[in-house]
């Protein structure tokens, strides 16, 4: 487990950069597939059923953070009382439920970041049946982060910051009623993971936030989110690298860029989006509805996809295929697709 900063807790369409002489019959039987390939309710799937942690005398036990000398004050720096909790119930993380009733807050001073961990604020990794729940905030502070981004002042260099909650390398983990908020930048990544289902979930920031992408996947298969609300200053969701069989239901989105497949292939890199499905969103007040964008030279496909009964209200560019995206201070070179 990395350092943490914790202040309180109280309890359609086949894009490819390079087209192999059957992809268009294979994408066609994945479309088939996909016809039912359907968002199961959450009482319907094992992810909710979660167990709680308990002793081997089988009553459940309670690890608060108070009793470990948090503060809870908003002020002090309550990282060690988090993680004398955290060794405590650690050892058994199989059996974990993680209880937020409260507000973490991060603080708010770029400079006093650990240099070591630029991008990472609360990172839990190798998770196997966890639960997150609970009416709590996690408040990455995020306005002076903002201000110093080379995307608000082109003279400033561009540098990475902090998401607010990552899940990395884990599986069969459930993320339930939270609210994120004002994250320095992406709000929550699923990074390399498998069996993660997210609902009921608030992901807010303002609209010119820069970089604050609402639920991020990449690299991460069998990913559900479900009820969830999310209004940011960028992709209200963007999906990755590798991923697969992801799905989505009942979404809304807005303010944000839409919700994304990509970016995919900056750098030359390979990328691939597969089987991923839409049913019920409402987008309002977007640049972006339904996106897909690749860079060019680039190599990878997204194959797969299926978006339906989704209703949009003053967006700027319902659906955009785009092969020439360009999130860059400098002007991008144009280039020839990659063999």
């Amino acid at each position: 487990m990395d350092r943490f900063f914790f202040i309180s807790v109280l309890g359609l369409l086949i894009v490819a950069h390079r087209v192999a002489g059957n992809m268009a019959c294979d994408s066609i039987a994945m479309l088939e597939e996909l016809e039912n390939f359907d968002v199961e309710e959450v009482d319907e799937t094992e992810l909710s059923k979660v167990p709680s942690w308990t002793s081997e005398r089988g009553g459940k036990v309670l690890v608060n953070v108070d009793s470990y000398g948090a503060v809870g004050d908003g002020v002090s720096d309550d990282t060690q009382a988090f993680e004398n909790a955290w060794n405590t119930a650690w050892p058994c993380a199989e059996r974990l439920v993680i209880q937020i009733d409260g507000t973490i807050v991060a603080p708010d001073e770029p400079k006093n970041w650990d240099p070591n961990l630029p991008r990472l604020w609360l990172d839990f990794s190798k998770l196997n049946g966890v639960l997150f729940q609970g009416n709590g905030v996690i408040d990455g502070s995020g306005s002076k982060w903002w201000a110093s981004s080379c995307k608000k002042n082109k003279s400033n260099p561009c540098r990475g910051a902090p998401t607010a909650l990552t899940i990395d390398s884990s599986s069969a983990v459930k993320i339930e009623g939270l609210t994120i908020q004002n994250s320095q930048q992406m709000h929550f990544v699923i990074s390399r993971s498998d069996s993660v289902r997210v609902s009921d979930v608030l992901v807010s920031a303002p609209e010119d936030s820069p970089n604050t992408d609402g639920i991020h996947i990449t690299g991460s298969t069998n990913v559900v989110l479900q009820d969830c609300k999310i209004g940011t200053g960028d992709d209200c969701v963007s999906i990755v690298n590798d991923s697969s069989n992801i799905k989505m239901k009942r979404i809304f989105c807005g303010p944000g860029h839409g919700i994304s497949i990509g970016s995919l292939g900056k750098d030359n890199s390979t990328s691939t989006v597969t089987k991923v499905v839409l049913d019920t969103a409402f987008l309002r007040e977007t640049t972006n509805g339904l996106r897909i964008k690749t860079w060019q030279g680039g190599h990878g496909y997204v194959r797969g996809v299926r978006f339906e009964n989704v209703a949009m209200e003053n967006v700027v560019n319902p659906i955009i295929i785009d092969q020439f995206y360009c999130d860059s201070p400098k002007t991008c070179k144009n280039q020839d697709i990659s063999c």
